[in-house]
């Protein structure tokens, strides 16, 4: 493969058909920076990086400074098939501290070239052979027009209740039960609760006979010791994902008993590479994995989903990022029957040339 010529980036900015509450933050936009990494033949591949400052902290400015200065002097020059893969993760990774977006969209642009150099999918390059993974479907924290049951006409079947934001969690979360008493129901606090609070919680909501599948991130991404403790409180799984970026916070967490799952996002993590090496870690030491999102487009969302193709096809995701920001009448939409479907097109390439034509681009920076 040749030698990587250039690294530019793309502001892009895509309205959310409804819009997305959390504990952390409310949007009605998907706002994220698209790189695109091209070589001495003339190809290109791309990745994304979103915008999310309540949880990596990054914002566009700080992506498009990290990409365009020291990330892509460092991948200016290199043929990226002479490199394995954990190769260059380490690369990116010691080029600059945290920034985990920029380092996931620059390794997945580079994964996307190297996937359409040999003529795979990047779930294949990853070496995963699902050609789709199941994804639960967020209600977001101020309930929104959504129910169980619009949500299952829509195709989906698992839902994930963002709570954290009224006082009134239990009885929100009862009323969803009673209306859908047969779906798996989820809870995302997004660190909202201390340990009184998510103990209450969980208290409630077994007094209500309501059942969860798993409790999210209820406290904050600190409190490893926490969770530890609400672990041994209850039997309600408990979820890692603002406490889990690198392996290393994986390893204090598995030391101290305090998951039961992982959420392994790229955007934290810095990429695909990370993201496999954090999965099969934690799968080693007996965690389940579940790969998520943050609020980005399909471009990125693809990636996880390739990610999640190849450590766990079998288990439910967190991948319905891409779809609040898909018309609802998209017949192409990646999204069908509770499953994101990978396209079967080489790399990236597919998800790429859907988003920058359906994105709103304020402009190109090289």
């Amino acid at each position: 493969m040749a030698r990587l010529t250039g690294v530019t980036t793309t502001r892009l900015v895509r309205d959310l058909h409804t819009p997305f509450v959390t504990a952390l933050r409310r949007t009605t936009q998907v706002v994220s920076v698209a790189v695109r990494v091209t070589d001495a033949e003339g190809r290109a591949g791309h990745g994304e990086a979103p915008q999310v400052w309540r949880v990596t902290g990054e914002s566009l400015e700080g992506i498009e400074a990290c990409v365009r200065g020291p990330l892509s002097d460092a991948l200016v020059g290199v043929d990226p098939a002479s490199a394995d893969l954990a190769g260059l993760g380490a690369l990116l990774e010691r080029t600059v501290v945290g920034n985990g977006g920029a380092r996931a969209a620059c390794e997945m642009a580079v994964l996307d070239l190297l996937a359409q150099g040999e003529g795979r999918t990047l779930a294949g390059l990853l070496g995963g052979a699902a050609d789709a993974v199941a994804t639960d479907v967020t209600i977001a924290a101020d309930g929104g027009a959504w129910t169980p049951q619009t949500l299952a006409a829509a195709g989906f079947d698992r839902v994930k209740i963002k709570v954290g934001v009224e006082a009134a969690d239990v009885e929100r979360v009862v009323r969803i039960h009673e209306a859908a008493p047969g779906v798996p129901l989820r809870l995302d606090a997004n660190q909202a609760w201390d340990l009184d609070r998510a103990s209450e919680v969980v208290e409630g909501l077994r007094a209500a006979g309501v059942p969860l599948e798993f409790l999210e991130q209820p406290l904050p991404a600190w409190d490893v010791a926490g969770h530890a403790e609400l672990r041994r409180r209850f039997d309600v799984p408990i979820v890692l994902d603002e406490s889990v970026f690198t392996i290393h916070d994986l390893r204090r967490a598995i030391d101290a008993q305090a998951a039961d799952i992982v959420n392994i996002k790229l955007a934290k993590c810095g990429g695909p590479v990370a993201g496999l090496a954090i999965g099969r870690e934690a799968q080693a030491a007996g965690l389940g994995v579940m790969v998520g999102s943050m609020m980005e487009s399909e471009l990125g969302v693809s990636a996880a989903a390739a990610l999640a193709a190849t450590l766990a096809p079998d288990r439910v995701h967190d991948l319905d990022a891409a779809w609040w920001s898909i018309a609802r009448e998209d017949d192409a939409s990646p999204y069908r029957g509770g499953r994101f479907h990978l396209a079967d097109s080489p790399g990236l390439l597919h998800a790429a040339s859907r988003v920058l034509a359906s994105s709103t681009v304020p402009g190109e920076r090289a």
